[in-house]
């Protein structure tokens, strides 16, 4: 249970939880700040009020866990695998990744403002609504993602590709600085053109 291999690690003063697999777990109001999670894959799990804030990352799978509102803040996330996942609300500011996979996540209204990415993808997720606010995306990319009403302020766009995205109603600043540099479809043009006051004769 990894209720009680957090309490054994608290208990032997180590911080590093290492080449585990735990399923079907329900874990409830789990304090888990600056631990580090190597090679662990967490299959079918419910998280409910955890905190992993300050935690560590290095080649961990979540696949088909919830996570909804939990706390992920100043976390680290390395070579990490998050497949049919569900963390609404979850919180992810100040977050840092790097080589990381998601695929197939419901991530509505998530907040990952002020976080870093590098070489990451997202594929066929939802994250209408998710905060992305004062972000660095570097070969960040997304494919067939919901971004409906989600928030790019001061979050340059530039090199990105959305042009399979769904991309209505999201928020930029008010100079629309954030789009210079976006790739989008024709599809999508009448949409951006609203965003930027423009009206477009049929």
């Amino acid at each position: 249970m990894l209720t009680e291999r957090v309490e054994e690690l608290r208990r032997e003063e180590d911080e590093v939880l290492s080449g585990e697999s735990f399923q079907g777990e329900t874990v409830e109001a789990l304090e888990l700040w600056d631990l580090e999670f190597t090679d662990v894959t967490f299959s079918k799990c419910r998280f409910t009020d955890c905190k992993f804030c300050g935690s560590s990352f290095y080649r961990v799978r979540f696949e088909g866990c919830d996570f909804s509102n939990c706390s992920f803040t100043d976390s680290r996330w390395k070579d990490c695998i998050l497949a049919d996942c569900k963390g609404v609300g979850a919180d992810f500011r100040s977050s840092h990744w790097r080589g990381c996979r998601m695929s197939g996540c419901l991530l509505r209204l998530a907040n990952f403002s002020q976080s870093l990415w590098n070489d990451c993808s997202w594929r066929d997720c939802d994250l209408s609504g998710a905060m992305w606010m004062e972000c660095r995306l570097n070969q960040w990319t997304a494919g067939g993602c919901d971004l409906t009403g989600a928030s790019f302020f001061r979050t340059s766009l530039k090199g990105v590709d959305l042009s399979t995205c769904g991309i209505d109603a999201i928020t930029v600043s008010e100079t629309f600085s954030e789009l210079k540099g976006l790739t989008v479809g024709a599809h999508q043009t009448v949409g951006l053109a609203r965003l930027l006051g423009i009206k477009v004769e049929n």
